[in-house]
């Protein structure tokens, strides 16, 4: 029995009903836009096309990381967040390369040592993560300048490859062999022919990405060429065109900054919740002081806020944790109303650092 196997088009989503989760979520593409929906509420062919067509505009980030949680209730509030966050099971369906290799860093940031996040870590354990090649890569995708692949490499369960009329599918846990089993009835052991089909629409794709980024030239060494040119002109061009809007952070499959809020439900019962943040934002980095008074803000300036998200996904992590913060899957150029791309500030650092030589 061969472990890679076969579905067609018209029993995916029999099979992806087989996969566990109280809450499913897939890719769609309706009307021209990707789309994250529930898996019951979607036409087949819709879901399909999503996962055939370019990497969703959101990722799947909010699924593990709500945008919005509870995670605290206390006077008398009842109930307790963390349990039933904890009592949920999810299954993500049509999750990108990129995707998954920003779980990488979402997992190094939330459980790693000195303390796991218990809220992200409850998600992840009951999540079962259905990756999907990209038949096709978005116009501001970039990962294969930073050496990636537009297909899952690891963390994922299940993983779905569009060749003609069906989609292959390759298990890599025992979350995904059991899907499998579950769904053996609707696969077939995948041909030669079926194989290479695969390959190939991985070779168009990356040679679509060659092709779109053929322009760019980014750095080989971020943590050298990143601090040594922030005084370059290209900074304040650039800047120009930021409105601290906070989109890019928002779609970001790696930015995990949150702020913490509290409010009253009734007469002596309160509850918290964490929501996303921005470095972006005015205030990010404010810190407590005497009313009345201007509060501390080591980054109060407009600049030092741009600079950051840069240096700390190019500079910052590489030195710390060995791992870019950034998987290039383009989202912040899409959403950027100033058209900020990383791939022109990446390259014209590149330049200027090259030209200092």
């Amino acid at each position: 029995m061969s472990d890679m196997k076969f579905v067609a088009d018209g029993q995916l989503f029999d099979l992806l009903r087989t996969v566990p989760g109280d809450r499913k979520v897939t890719n769609v593409r309706s009307e021209g836009s990707a789309l994250w929906e529930q898996l019951g509420a979607v036409k087949p062919e819709d879901m399909v096309a999503g996962l055939r067509g370019a990497r969703p505009f959101f990722s799947a980030k909010s699924v593990l990381m709500p945008a919005c949680e509870v995670i605290a209730r206390y006077g008398r509030a009842e109930g307790d967040p963390l349990g039933e966050a904890a009592a949920v099971t999810t299954a993500v369906v049509g999750v990108r390369g990129c995707e998954c290799r920003a779980l990488t860093y979402l997992d190094r940031i939330m459980l790693d040592d000195p303390m796991a996040d218990p809220f992200y870590e409850a998600r992840r354990k009951n999540a079962t993560i259905v990756g999907v090649d990209c038949a096709v890569a978005a116009d501001s995708c970039f990962c294969n300048l930073l050496g990636a692949t537009a297909y899952p490499e690891t963390n994922y369960d299940l993983n779905l490859s569009s060749i003609d009329r069906g989609f292959l599918v390759e298990a890599a846990t025992e979350k995904g062999r059991q899907v499998m089993r579950d769904a053996a009835a609707l696969l077939s052991d995948a041909t030669p022919g079926q194989l290479g089909e695969r390959d190939d629409m991985r070779r168009r794709c990356a040679e679509q990405l060659a092709a779109q980024n053929a322009d760019y030239e980014l750095p080989d060494d971020f943590a050298a060429s990143m601090p040594s040119t922030l005084d370059e002109l290209l900074w304040r061009l650039e800047l120009a065109n930021c409105v601290q809007c906070g989109g890019c952070t928002a779609v970001c499959p790696q930015c995990y900054c949150f702020l913490l809020s509290d409010k009253a439900l009734r007469t002596g019962a309160y509850e918290r919740a964490r929501l996303w943040d921005s470095c972006q934002f005015t205030g990010y980095s404010e810190m407590a002081g005497p009313p009345g008074t201007l509060k501390p803000d080591p980054r109060r300036e407009h600049m030092s806020k741009f600079q950051h998200r840069f240096a700390h996904k190019f500079w910052y992590n590489p030195l710390m944790l060995g791992i870019l913060g950034c998987v290039g899957c383009g989202r912040c150029a899409d959403t950027c109303p100033g058209a900020i791309d990383l791939r022109r500030v990446l390259s014209q650092v590149n330049r200027a650092y090259a030209n200092r030589g």
